[in-house]
């Protein structure tokens, strides 16, 4: 049973990042967080001022203020001495001297343009907020979460690390043998599962080969055919990205198969050329030399059965998805990728996605196979495959990534209609107040880094602007050299 109920402003970057830790700290679940704008207050409490302290309510008593956080802090090891010696003088004179002088500007601090904050008083804090206040309150929670970042970030490193040995070059077979999936990689093209998670797979759904690999994971491809060979009766790709694309021809040509390519996927890879970074990690696809099958409404399986084939662009304008209306399973590529992939490519289109994900809510997806090492069911014809199979149902993960797009476009559109500089735009996209904003930090600050800013946060935003429209727009976490105009 939570005892102690934490009402605090929810447009206040302070309060923000003290509830981050204060979740952190709250092993045992003892505290309640409640935000003010989320629900109606109890009889005793009066807004404007919960707005203006912080209120703690235990039983019958209420702490307000600096008082409420030395009570906080007492309940926890790590902080129980700043709680202590804060709530006995001088010190305790001193912590509410500096809370009510925090408290009473917090609106010259607040960075909730845009409708970033669901504020319980959102036009005054919008009216009274400037750019300079909000560039230098992201800059006060970013570096007031840093610790939680690193920690984060370190601790996803090992789950990379545990998943990446569990399915090292594994074989899985599934649904009676109709379903093999076939792990692949190579001595550069693992940084990717170590570092963000994302593995590499081939799947082999009753003859039809999807998604064969890079070219630098051939090796990895032909060890598992040649330790077990595959009956293919079709080669197929869900789009032209390299990690998808680089083995087609190949494969097609070692096991006689039907090679059967979207028309643009087709077009092309008659002429790609990768960005230097991903050719030297994942590998360049070579040109096609023969010309392959365009890809009608269904791909015809080996025991008699179909596929059909789905048009999903979004992740890229070529994207194609695979469906089987027997088992509801759907081969979604990368037109998936997670509720919150938040550091995407340049050909990422946010809004034919979102139109995307609307139709493929509509399929009734019971099992969802990804194109980076997952499979999202609740079905009990897969089995639990720890760090493969993830058990959600695909509808609840499709609406979750929906929601998020939705949630992104408003914040660009409330900010546009603000006047809001491009920068700030993107900042109120990436809200510190959001877990999976600074949980996602380090991870999509290597992606942008190691891939010389092609896949980045930036990109996300700028996915959503219509071309010609707003300019380019900087990365969210670059730090502006100079004053900020007001808005």
């Amino acid at each position: 049973m939570r005892g102690f109920h934490v009402y605090y402003d929810d447009q206040c970057e302070v309060c923000q990042a003290g509830v981050s830790w204060l979740r952190v700290l709250d092993r045992r679940g003892v505290v309640d967080v409640i935000a003010l704008s989320s629900v109606p207050l109890p009889a005793g409490l009066v807004m404007e001022n919960c707005l203006r302290e912080l209120h703690v309510v235990i039983a019958e008593k209420t702490y307000v203020g600096w008082d409420a956080v030395a009570r906080l802090a007492r309940l926890f090891p790590p902080t129980w001495l700043i709680g202590a010696v804060g709530a006995v003088p001088p010190f305790s004179w001193l912590g509410r001297g500096l809370y009510r002088y925090v408290a009473a500007n917090r609106h010259a601090v607040s960075r909730c343009r845009g409708g970033v904050c669901a504020s319980a008083k959102p036009a005054e804090v919008r009216r009274r907020t400037a750019s300079g206040a909000f560039w230098t309150c992201r800059s006060i929670g970013f570096f007031w979460r840093l610790p939680l970042v690193v920690g984060v970030w370190i601790a996803s490193l090992g789950t990379n690390l545990r998943a990446y040995v569990r399915t090292f070059r594994r074989r899985i077979t599934l649904l009676d043998g109709r379903l093999t999936l076939l792990f692949l990689g190579s001595p550069t093209a693992d940084f990717v599962p170590l570092l963000f998670g994302e593995r590499f797979w081939a799947v082999c759904y009753d003859g039809v080969m999807i998604d064969p690999g890079s070219s630098k994971m051939r090796g990895s491809l032909r060890r598992h055919l040649d330790a077990q060979p595959l009956a293919i009766t079709t080669v197929t790709a869900t789009h032209h990205h390299e990690e998808h694309s680089g083995s087609l021809e190949w494969l097609a040509a070692r096991s006689g198969a039907e090679l059967a390519l979207a028309a643009e996927t087709s077009k092309r890879l008659r002429t790609l050329r990768v960005p230097w970074m991903r050719a030297m990690i994942i590998g360049q696809p070579p040109n096609l030399t023969v010309a392959p099958k365009t890809l009608g409404e269904r791909v015809p399986t080996a025991s008699g059965g179909v596929l059909q084939v789905i048009p999903t662009p979004g992740h890229s304008d070529d994207h194609v998805s695979f469906y089987d209306p027997q088992y509801k399973l759907l081969f979604a590529g990368d037109s998936f990728m997670g509720g919150y992939f938040s550091s995407p490519n340049p050909d990422v289109d946010s809004l034919a996605w979102i139109e995307t994900l609307e139709r493929l809510l509509n399929l009734g997806v019971e099992i969802l196979v990804e194109g980076h090492g997952h499979i999202h069911t609740l079905s009990n014809l897969v089995p639990d495959i720890p760090d493969v199979v993830i058990r959600v149902a695909p509808e609840e993960e499709l609406r979750t990534k929906l929601n998020f797009f939705h949630w992104i476009r408003r914040q660009i559109e409330i900010g546009q209609s603000e006047g809001m500089p491009p920068a700030a735009i993107a900042a109120t996209c990436f809200p510190w107040g959001s877990r999976w904003s600074w949980e996602r930090f380090g991870a999509d600050l290597a992606a942008r880094v190691l891939s010389g800013g092609e896949f980045s946060r930036t990109e996300l935003v700028r996915s959503f602007q219509r071309r010609g429209a707003g300019g380019v727009l900087p990365e969210v976490y670059e730090m502006e050299s100079s004053r900020p105009n007001q808005v």
